[in-house]
């Protein structure tokens, strides 16, 4: 079971993260989110982070330049891709490239159109106008589950630590990601929800039998 902490803007945060056993920590790559990192605060946090987990940079319809750049700097295991793109950045990329579906019906989320080996995240639909990304809207369980029976997905999409481990024992993911209901204000971790969100996905991968990736 992968657990993934986005959104991540401080070392405090990283820290407690990756100490409850996270492993993936989102650095949000987007100027307009307020879980912007600029490269003094994702430097620390990719020190703190050390290699006890691994980085995943996000972006909204990026390039493969720039994908490739942030990978370098920062030293990302992979990128998570929001928005409209060529599907031929997944391949173009020097680190694996995570896209993203914003789901808003059942049956687009059982026509999902990727390689049956691209590791998917499945995150709520944003409100008109609004970033992609950290919606804080949570996908339909049946749809999810529906998804996660034919191929591995990462679900996204309003958890948190008092109801992460019900969506991990109804879906059976590859992993979840959560940022926003682990907030006390928009762009602010709470490290102690952090903490409660990471093992009560961990405890709840456990129980699955599953492992991360």
């Amino acid at each position: 079971m992968i657990v993934k902490v986005c959104g991540v803007r401080t070392a405090e945060v990283a820290d407690a993260a990756v100490d409850a056993g996270a492993d993936w920590i989102g650095l949000m790559l987007v100027r307009t989110s307020p879980r912007w990192v600029d490269d003094a605060a994702a430097t620390d946090v990719v020190r703190a982070v050390g290699n006890r987990a691994d980085l995943i940079g996000v972006f909204v319809e990026p390039s493969a330049a720039e994908c490739d750049e942030a990978a370098s700097r920062y030293h990302l295991a992979a990128v998570q891709v929001h928005g409209r793109f060529d599907p031929s950045l997944v391949t173009g990329c020097a680190v694996p490239v995570i896209p993203v579906f914003n789901v808003a019906d059942g049956p687009a989320a059982s026509t999902i159109d990727w390689p049956p080996d691209t590791l998917l995240m499945l995150d709520g639909m944003p409100e008109r106008g609004a970033l992609p990304g950290g919606t804080g809207r949570r996908v339909p369980l049946e749809w999810a589950a529906h998804v996660a029976r034919h191929r591995e997905i990462v679900l996204a999409g309003g958890l948190g630590p008092d109801d992460v481990a019900g969506v991990i024992s109804a879906v059976r993911p590859a992993g979840v990601d959560a940022s926003s209901r682990l907030e006390s204000r928009p762009g602010e971790k709470d490290s102690a929800l952090v903490r409660r969100f990471v093992v009560a996905a961990r405890a709840a991968g456990a129980k699955l039998g599953s492992h991360p990736r």
